[in-house]
């Protein structure tokens, strides 16, 4: 097993960050990839990286960094601070550890929960700085040749029996991650490059492909079908998958699983969060996603060995690992 997404950095982990590593290894785990928030996680998570042979980083900022409306410098500004946070992640981003840009995104949940609170021209600001630091870092995993760890979130909860309500987030980030796909090298390909070149060509000046992988998948069905369009987009499930209520939730994320195929689709935790049904309430960690390959394989009606398998040699694959 893989854990493609985990945030062992966290302090839920500062007790026995070393016995939770060492419990998901001697219980069959092959790779863990941690993944950053900001520049403080993603430094921590470099560290923890380079204790542990069969863990790997991911650096980046969350999409909720970028919710600070009019503190965060528009494109335009001449404040340097834009720039330098993106050079100091540049910087980090290539450590020999690192293996992927991320999480980076969009997330319009957070932006909404108060919405009553927020006026339309916040709201826009806020989104257009969700999407500039978004791309910006998609453009530096082009510069670097790393693949995208992306994060997306949108659903505003609305008064119990409404529909709720969507804010545009998928549509967003279909539209600026098309744009980037289709414009990789990859596209004309139909040879993908083998782990050991994608570590060759890190860092060098050769045309970049994009690779991305939508973390803790939630998109719904128009989403999926247009999502499974795009040549080398991956799907990764995490422990909601596994919860059985509400009800049309519950659908939705199984008609996912079902719709995406299984040489697309990889593990993730998304540990200390979203523990399986089974440890609901308490903290996750990484070993717990052999219960999110279980739940994978009932839907998928296919044994549980080979969801390991095919989505241990897609993180592999994904990640150059």
């Amino acid at each position: 097993m893989s854990d493609t997404h985990a945030h062992l950095d966290f302090e839920d982990f500062n007790k026995d960050r070393e016995e939770v590593i060492s419990r998901f290894f001697r219980g069959g785990g092959k790779a863990i990839i941690n993944v950053g928030v900001d520049l403080e996680r993603s430094r921590k998570s470099i560290e923890i990286t380079e204790k542990h042979e069969g863990v790997f980083a991911a650096v980046g900022f969350h999409p909720d960094f970028f919710s600070q409306g009019s503190t965060f410098p528009p494109a335009s500004s001449a404040d340097s601070s834009r720039s330098n946070i993106f050079l100091e992640l540049k910087k980090i981003a290539k450590h020999k550890k690192v293996v992927a840009i991320g999480e980076c995104g969009l997330d319009y949940f957070h932006t909404t929960h108060n919405i009553q609170h927020i006026t339309q021209k916040e709201l826009d600001k806020i989104k257009e700085n969700q999407r500039t630091g978004f791309i910006a870092q998609i453009n530096l995993a082009k510069e670097l040749n790393l693949p995208v760890i992306v994060h997306c979130r949108e659903v505003h909860p609305v008064a119990s029996g409404k529909t709720p309500e969507r804010f545009g987030a998928w549509e967003d980030l279909y539209e600026i991650i098309s744009e980037f796909s289709q414009s990789s090298a990859f596209v004309s390909s139909k040879v993908r490059p083998s782990p050991l070149a994608l570590r060759e060509e890190r860092g060098s000046s050769k045309p970049s492909f994009m690779k991305f992988v939508l973390h803790c998948y939630s998109g719904e069905k128009k989403d999926t079908e247009k999502f499974l369009k795009l040549p080398d987009v991956y799907f990764s499930f995490s422990g909601n998958i596994t919860y059985p209520k509400p009800a049309e939730r519950a659908e939705q994320l199984e008609e996912a699983v079902r719709m995406v195929p299984l040489d697309r689709i990889m593990l993730d935790s998304d540990a200390p969060f979203l523990a399986p049904q089974c440890r609901r309430g308490k903290r996750n960690e990484p070993i717990f996603v052999k219960y999110i390959a279980k739940k994978i394989a009932e839907i998928k009606r296919v044994r549980e060995k080979e969801v390991e398998r095919k989505t241990d040699e897609n993180a592999e694959s994904f990640f150059g690992i």
